[in-house]
């Protein structure tokens, strides 16, 4: 299903580089070790790249560099709908990833839950088995990118059985601590930005924050918007995170992409437009109301 796509691409290259999006969640860093490991049961050199590093739940896994390898052949970019995601890179491309809606790149590209599911699937299909560390954080990122496996079907589930039938239950390795400090701040920060909208596709509900815009975006879907985008600024670029159970968002981060002149992508439930700008906190409401604009060109504000 997914071994004859990838060795097309790979070609006889042997040095591969396994590149996430910049601050790798579990499901990005499952599913890059995973396939690092595939690929080195298929008789390849990989390494796995994490620009940024990795996100707090996910550094207890993390063995990934934040570097580029000097002599990699090809890079392989996981779990990255748009190419914004990733610092640029010099080398030929492939993907391997679980968004739809993306940049146009050779690979493996598939609409599911998860990114980890998929790698371990691969594994199945090539006749590997992973490392312990990498079936965890593969499994932990299949629980957290579906929303504790609401999201999940049939294979994501059979996907993840596997894995739990070598490593044991979920529960020895799912952080109980509480949320810190600095999340908690985001989020009512977010809270106190917060413009609601009633539009033709439901309760569209925007923000802007410093950090932790996903974290964001998915509290508001819970507490009952039919669309939730957050707004954030890093360095020189800004990023729309988008979540929705009812609209598929992926085609509006693609097309607030191309207007805003950035790149955009993701699934129907979550996905990301990344614009090379430099914005100041007073820009973001404006290009909140854009994203709100594509999806309904009449938004009544919620007073």
């Amino acid at each position: 299903m997914y071994l004859k796509r990838l060795l097309g691409v790979l070609g006889d290259r042997r040095r591969i580089a396994v590149v996430t999006h910049r601050h790798a969640d579990l499901d990005a860093l499952g599913c890059a070790l995973v396939l690092r490991d595939v690929l080195e049961g298929l008789g390849r050199e990989p390494v796995v790249v994490c620009p940024d590093g990795v996100a707090k739940d996910a550094r207890p896994y993390a063995r990934c560099s934040e570097e580029m390898p000097t002599d990699a052949e090809m890079a392989i970019l996981v779990d990255v709908a748009s190419l914004a995601q990733v610092p640029p890179v010099d080398i030929p491309l492939a993907v391997f990833d679980h968004h739809a809606v993306g940049d146009a790149l050779p690979g493996v590209r598939e609409e599911r839950p998860s990114c980890s599911e998929m790698a371990l699937e691969l594994a199945l299909e090539a006749g590997v088995k992973p490392r312990r560390e990498s079936l965890i954080a593969a499994a932990l990122g299949i629980y957290a990118d579906t929303a504790r496996l609401s999201r999940a079907d049939g294979r994501t589930l059979a996907a993840i059985s596997a894995a739990i039938s070598e490593i044991g239950p979920l529960e020895r390795y799912i952080a109980q601590q509480e949320e810190d400090r600095a999340l908690k701040m985001a989020k009512a920060k977010a809270l106190a930005r917060l413009a609601v909208y009633e539009t033709k596709v439901g309760i569209v509900c925007a923000t802007h924050v410093d950090a932790y815009e996903s974290d964001v975006a998915a509290m508001l879907v819970s507490a009952g918007c039919d669309v939730a985008i957050a707004a954030s600024r890093h360095g020189g670029e800004v990023r729309l995170v988008y979540r929705s159970h009812r609209v598929d968002v992926g085609e509006v981060a693609a097309r607030m992409g191309e207007l805003l002149g950035g790149s955009g992508g993701g699934h129907r439930g979550a996905s990301v437009t990344t614009v090379k700008m430099r914005a100041t906190k007073a820009d973001l409401p404006a290009l909140l109301m854009q994203a709100v604009r594509a999806l309904d060109p009449d938004p009544r504000p919620l007073r």
